[in-house]
């Protein structure tokens, strides 16, 4: 039976899906096809190059936003250049052929406004756009176009897995929104503004998720510092979710 992984965008909180990934390898699964968006992208992509869940939690627990972004204010706060030189470093310009678990993942043009489903081209390119979510980050460019983060559009792209052929999807969200939040804040009601749009797209997508799994945060989207507990969430969230389907599967 073919299973294939779908890993939502959420930026810091994405290092859960490596915890769910390590969740699957504990129950003897092994993905067919690995989907993502934004950071679900970045984890997915490293898990497809033969990274393990433990070493992208390492890898994880020694970044920081001087390592992964640099100042630009040409369309963004910060160019995400750091990311593509660490990416680089560890799978090498690939192209997607060459992962040894087929992958793919979403991004938006920006010229047209509409959501690329990405399979073909240079690995580490394609990752770096899905993950550029302005104004945070500078659009990337690839060629004469301009992308931007694919979670504005399609943040749990589940309908790649069910593409693939996979019988079985199992969609791992990580922006499942608690309702504790400060209303005077500016920081806590703009991202629960952004995850307005953010949770209706993902909705659309439920209908081709077999197994979702929720993952819920009061923090985190930007606190490099919680690494170890976010991943050890994913990590019991998805032990919890695969006991309850195990005959299933």
């Amino acid at each position: 039976m073919k299973i294939g992984v779908t890993l939502s965008g959420g930026f810091i909180k994405g290092v859960a899906h490596a915890g769910l990934l390590k969740a699957l390898e504990y129950k003897g699964i092994s993905p067919s096809f690995i989907a993502g968006s934004s950071s679900g992208a970045a984890i997915g992509v490293l898990y497809a190059a033969g990274y393990s869940p433990d070493k992208i939690r390492e890898l994880s627990l020694d970044l920081n936003w001087r390592k992964l972004t640099k100042p630009s204010f040409k369309g963004g706060l910060f160019s995400l250049s750091g990311l593509r030189a660490k990416l680089k470093e560890l799978i090498g310009d690939i192209d997607f052929k060459d992962l040894k678990i087929p992958f793919g993942l979403t991004v938006v043009n920006l010229k047209t406004l509409k959501v690329e489903f990405i399979t073909e081209g240079k690995v580490i390119d394609y990752v770096v756009a899905s993950c550029s979510i302005p104004p945070i980050f500078t659009p990337y460019q690839i060629g004469k176009n301009y992308y931007i983060d694919g979670g504005i559009r399609n943040c749990l792209p589940a309908e790649m897995v069910k593409a693939s052929g996979c019988r079985i999807n199992i969609c791992s969200n990580v922006n499942e929104i608690s309702e504790k939040f400060e209303p005077s804040s500016i920081k806590d009601v703009s991202l629960r503004v952004s995850f307005a749009s953010i949770l209706e797209n993902q909705e659309m997508r439920y209908k081709y998720c077999d197994v979702l799994v929720n993952h819920c945060f009061e923090q985190f989207s930007f606190d490099f510092e919680n690494i170890e507990e976010i991943f050890e969430l994913g990590y019991k969230n998805g032990l919890k979710a695969f006991e309850e389907i195990e005959d299933w599967l």
